[in-house]
């Protein structure tokens, strides 16, 4: 599973990193957010613009996010 990890960029960057790497790559895959709420909100709206969907990667570990075609 490829991994996208967003720890310390800026947000303004967000939506088309995220974009290009679900693009580019076979889902699932793996989006580490860290525990910045706005962080996670902006991969999440961008997800669901895109049609797909996302869960935390473990109910303690609101921090990773995995993004499937189909939800779970």
């Amino acid at each position: 599973m490829k991994i996208l990890d967003l720890h310390g960029n800026d947000h303004a960057s967000v939506e088309q990193e995220v974009h290009s790497f679900v693009y580019n790559n076979e889902l699932p895959v793996k989006i580490i957010t860290g525990k910045s709420p706005t962080m996670r909100q902006l991969v999440i709206d961008t997800i669901t613009q895109l049609g797909y969907y996302s869960h935390y990667e473990r109910f303690v570990n609101e921090g990773s996010l995995i993004i499937t075609e189909e939800d779970i």
